[in-house]
């Protein structure tokens, strides 16, 4: 993980949120890292390079799992 993200999640929680988290800019860090590659998974196979950036959120419609709806 990034230490680049952790510093850049601290400064966000203390400047948009105005406070300190309880797990820890790290912890937090490694969640959004982790969230990140999951939807970039999951949309991989969904999306051909030639595709514009509001492709993506249809992409992940279509392969979303009934059971989340």
């Amino acid at each position: 993980m990034s230490e680049e993200i952790a510093r850049l999640v601290g400064i966000s929680v203390r400047e948009l949120h105005g406070i300190e988290s309880r797990a820890g800019a790290e912890a937090v860090a490694r969640e959004v890292v982790r969230l990140n590659k999951a939807v970039r998974d999951l949309a991989r196979p969904a999306l051909h390079f030639s595709d514009q950036p509001a492709d993506f959120p249809a992409a992940l419609l279509r392969n979303a799992d009934p059971a989340n709806a």
